[in-house]
């Protein structure tokens, strides 16, 4: 490899500028799984673009219950296994599981 590789070459074509709207309705559309960007269609299929409904549809989190917090523990691979295992007989999640766990050790103390 010569210095000559490493020289800066020269883009190949200039990015076209947009406006802001343009922008933002880009990556809507990009969002929603669509490929066809509003630059690259003509100014006249601009107003049937916008008769589209280009709306983000939010995705919903599950509710958590309150008062609940992310916790990190460490278990064995083995515990883990048993937890899946207990979890799939069952069809509580494992923190669930974990947390009825507590509940019952606590009860009997």
């Amino acid at each position: 490899m010569s210095l000559l590789n490493l020289k800066k070459s020269k883009p190949l074509a200039k990015p076209a500028l947009r406006s802001v709207e343009a922008f933002i309705d880009d990556a809507i559309l990009y969002a929603q799984g669509k490929h066809d960007s509003i630059s690259t269609v003509p100014d006249n299929a601009n107003s049937q673009i916008s008769e589209l409904d280009n709306r983000v549809v939010p995705l919903r989190k599950p509710k958590q219950a309150k008062g609940m917090r992310h916790a990190t523990f460490t278990l064995t691979p083995e515990c883990i296994d048993k937890l899946t295992v207990l979890s799939d007989e069952t069809g509580s999640s494992r923190s669930a599981l974990i947390r009825q766990w507590i509940q019952e050790s606590y009860k009997r103390r």
